[in-house]
């Protein structure tokens, strides 16, 4: 459930009817036919909240309204919806005296948000100016939870009244600093009613300065727009050159015309003073990516040379050597990166020239040349970097014949980092050999060793203030906010139980259990569980600290809607993991959404198939995140094989990327092809996903996964190529 507290932060400019989440777990009709009376306060929050959410504010306004405040544990939850329903019924002096009275409940994590609500009932009583400075104030302090560009819009809405100079330029600074604000229209057409040019008559150079923060809000599309319709023929010189700057860029991160964005750079770039190895860079960067790599090589090792203490200098070198690296040139490869360790010492990219190196002599065929570069790697340590290492040093040694140098580094690894991807790879290495050997290796594990969770914690812990408030909003069906209470008084909860750790912890994670919040669990098992359990057979005290890191989360939909899509056991679980670590109300920057991380995009064609209305909330429902992300990772993973690494690389990079490889390395066996994929992330989340997908597997069924060295490059052509 989205924590329903943040839906009326949406509507704070104007009275309208909040949209419905998908998260509520009743219907309307239901809402009505529940009883006034109830048997606790708790019952009537959750009850009050659930009728606001759909849209009955008259009855969330009632049930909130009768509840004493004294006897809840978290006043400040009443206080909001009496709030939010009588501001939706338009009854803002109510509004308003309740958020006043929330605003001072500092300790509340509602009271910011409070405030702005605030400063919107003022301006809904015609208070207008008393709400001009409060959003003043809040705009100052960059107060969080509010829209600082409603509350800018409105400063200057109330000085139009009296000082039109002032709202000319509060209106100015409002489309300098909102340009993709909803309001910006408006705020363009206020200034021309007020005499002044609006956005056209703003200056070139605070166009541009639009220009740059729509980039930064990644509103490319509205960034070229703005930028591509000034008349450049009326700028000076230096303005133009900023102008065409930041117009590449906009082409730049729209990802469409590379071509056209690099050789813009690459024209300017001599004139734009300090600025000059950055476009240098980026008109080098743009070819490449528009598959010019020749060019994209010729031109980095400009920027080598013409600024050669450059902070782009040490990628701009690195990035010549990978091109070429990426396209299979391997020894033209070498000598870019080996100049890189004595050049730019101190460079985090200098760090990877050992592995490229390593791996360009082995594929090469020039194994001998690649161990020392992979014994480097190995030293880093690590499961990932230093495992990386360590396999494909003994890959060498195999090729070598030394096989019982090759074995023994095989065994260790799966001694080391079990489950990990190189243990699983050097696991099926082993067996082709004919050794057996078992997915914890031949160290024995140390039950002792793992931290205790106390079977039944003292009952004065089960009463701590936290505990309680938590409880309060569990029994109100309040769960998203139930848990992020308790997250929020967690660091003070067992700072206060210190003492009985034991005790403490297992208290915690039952509160996160019932709250049906397996985020927090999840990281507090690694990391107060660590490695020691986790390393350790699931089981005894181990088990119980394995299953809140592996949970089986939102089993009931998970179940429901991976049988629909024909997805393996644990294999959801497993992708949910990783994308979002089972928090149903995480966004990222790259506007994926809940759960699994759906975008909004392919999500509008998922569900023309599945027959349901797409709505802007419905990604944080978790039963329509499940059934929309299942229904693609289904069909996904049927495209590629059923092959657990490939099928869940392609959700993360995007089936066409993995097409691509395919035909590329479609030759190689599973472990070459994974470290050859051009995308970094996509390789990381290949191997990670395995894992985790191996340690599912283990700890509900006991089965062992094994991971094929050999790679199936066929995939189906259909219409999931988006």
């Amino acid at each position: 459930m989205r924590p329903i507290f943040l839906s009326g932060s949406r509507y704070n400019c104007s009275v309208r009817r909040p949209r419905r989440l998908f998260a509520l777990t009743l219907t309307l009709g239901l809402l009505r036919g529940l009883a006034v009376a109830s048997a606790s306060p708790a019952t009537d929050l959750g009850n009050a909240y659930r009728a606001f959410e759909a849209g009955d504010f008259g009855k969330a306004r009632a049930l909130a309204s009768k509840i004493p405040a004294k006897r809840l544990r978290n006043p400040d939850y009443r206080l909001y919806v009496l709030g939010q329903s009588a501001y939706f019924e338009g009854d803002f002096a109510v509004a308003l005296a309740s958020f006043q009275e929330l605003s001072k409940i500092r300790s509340s994590r509602l009271a910011s948000r409070a405030r702005y609500r605030t400063a919107d009932s003022l301006w809904q009583l015609g208070r207008k100016k008393e709400a001009a400075a409060a959003y003043g104030g809040l705009v100052l302090r960059s107060a969080p939870d509010g829209d600082a560009g409603v509350a800018r819009f409105r400063i200057a809405e109330e000085l139009a009244t009296r000082d039109k100079p002032r709202a000319i330029e509060k209106y100015r600074e409002f489309l300098r600093l909102h340009p993709a604000h909803r309001l910006s229209k408006e705020a363009d057409d206020r200034l021309v009613a007020l005499g002044d040019g609006g956005i056209a008559g703003l200056s070139a150079a605070d166009r541009i300065r639009r220009g740059q923060d729509l980039i930064a809000a990644k509103k490319w599309e509205i960034a070229l727009q703005e930028l591509a319709e000034l008349d450049t023929s009326s700028m000076d010189a230096k303005t133009r050159i900023d102008h065409e700057f930041w117009l590449s860029m906009s082409l730049f991160k729209r990802r469409r015309h590379y071509e056209k964005a690099g050789r813009s750079f690459l024209s300017i770039y001599k004139k734009m003073g300090r600025r000059a190895d950055e476009a240098l860079f980026h008109g080098a960067r743009a070819l490449s990516r528009a598959d010019f790599d020749s060019e994209a090589i010729v031109n980095y090792q400009r920027l080598v040379k013409e600024y050669p203490h450059s902070k782009w200098a040490a990628e701009a070198q690195f990035l010549s050597g990978w091109l070429e690296f990426n396209r299979g040139r391997y020894r033209e490869a070498l000598p870019f990166l080996r100049v890189l360790p004595s050049r730019y010492r101190k460079s985090k990219f200098t760090s990877e020239v050992p592995w490229y190196l390593g791996m360009s002599h082995y594929l090469l065929g020039e194994y001998k040349e690649s161990l020392p570069h992979f014994s480097k790697v190995a030293a880093t340590g690590g499961k990932e970097i230093g495992g990386k290492g360590r396999y494909w040093k003994a890959q060498a040694q195999q090729k070598l014949g030394d096989k019982d140098a090759a074995n023994a580094a095989y065994k260790q690894l799966v001694n080391d980092y079990p489950f990990s991807w190189y243990a699983l790879l050097s696991r099926t290495q082993l067996e082709a050999q004919g050794i057996e050997i078992g997915i914890f290796g031949a160290r024995p594990s140390d039950p002792a060793k793992v931290p205790e969770l106390a079977k039944k914690p003292s009952a004065k812990l089960k009463k701590d203030a936290l505990i309680a408030k938590g409880n309060e909003l569990i029994e109100a069906g309040l769960l998203a906010e139930a848990g992020v209470e308790i997250f929020r008084g967690e660091r003070g909860f067992l700072k206060r139980h210190g003492k009985k750790k034991s005790d403490a912890m297992a208290v915690l994670l039952d509160a996160y259990k019932r709250a049906e919040n397996f985020n927090r669990p999840w990281m507090l098992s690694v990391v107060h569980g660590g490695r020691r359990a986790l390393n350790a057979e699931p089981k005894g005290r181990a088990r119980i600290w394995w299953e809140h890191a592996y949970p089986l989360a939102y089993e009931r939909l998970v179940e429901k809607y991976r049988k629909q899509s024909n997805i393996p056991d644990y294999y959801l679980y497993t992708i949910m993991r990783k994308e979002s670590g089972f928090d149903p109300h995480t966004h990222s920057y790259a506007d994926a959404q809940g759960l699994l991380q759906m975008i909004p995009p392919t999500t509008e064609r998922v569900v023309k198939h599945l027959g349901i209305e797409y709505t802007e909330d419905l990604l944080f429902d978790p039963e329509r995140n499940i059934q929309t992300g299942a229904w693609y990772i289904g069909r996904l993973f049927s495209k590629f094989g059923k092959q657990i690494p490939v099928g869940a690389g392609s959700y993360n990079s995007g089936p066409r990327a993995v097409m691509r490889w395919l035909k590329k390395y479609g030759d190689k066996p599973m472990d070459e092809f994974v470290e050859l994929l051009s995308y970094r992330q996509t390789r990381k989340y290949m191997k990670r996903t395995t894992e985790t997908y191996a340690r599912y597997k283990y700890l509900y069924k006991g089965e062992q996964y094994r991971q094929t060295l050999e790679l199936n490059s066929e995939f189906l052509v259909n219409e999931i190529n988006y």
